[in-house]
């Protein structure tokens, strides 16, 4: 199995797991639609072919974490517990826990309290 799904995960519409390697979902995400998860990808191979041989990594989503809308997330990512994607975010390498990340590729944002909840 390469889709691995914890208790108390929503997943809205349209979102796309392309599972050429796992993806780990912990308790408690919330993902939004058109999130895109990206498992595989290319090496950059010569000028007459520029993808080159295929590769895959796996994800992980951590406890708490919220996904938002048209967000994609890159093979070998492990995005930490309690963080927040935001809308349309590319999220290229690992994550720190309790943060914000935005932007093409993704960067931290902000650092969220432990405990800060909506208001």
């Amino acid at each position: 199995m390469r889709l691995s799904i914890a208790d108390d995960v929503f997943v809205n519409q349209a979102c796309h797991f392309d599972m050429q390697a796992l993806i780990r979902i912990e308790s408690g995400v919330r993902i939004g639609n058109h999130v895109r998860f990206v498992t595989s990808d290319h090496e950059v191979g010569p000028s007459g072919r520029r993808a080159g041989p295929g590769r895959s990594a796996a994800i992980t989503i951590g406890r708490g974490t919220w996904i938002c809308s048209g967000a994609t997330i890159l093979p070998g990512v492990s995005v930490a517990e309690g963080n927040i994607i935001a809308a349309g975010a590319v999220v290229t390498r690992s994550t720190e826990a309790n943060c914000l990340y935005a932007g093409v590729p993704a960067r931290l944002i902000k650092r969220l309290d432990q405990e800060e909840s909506a208001p």
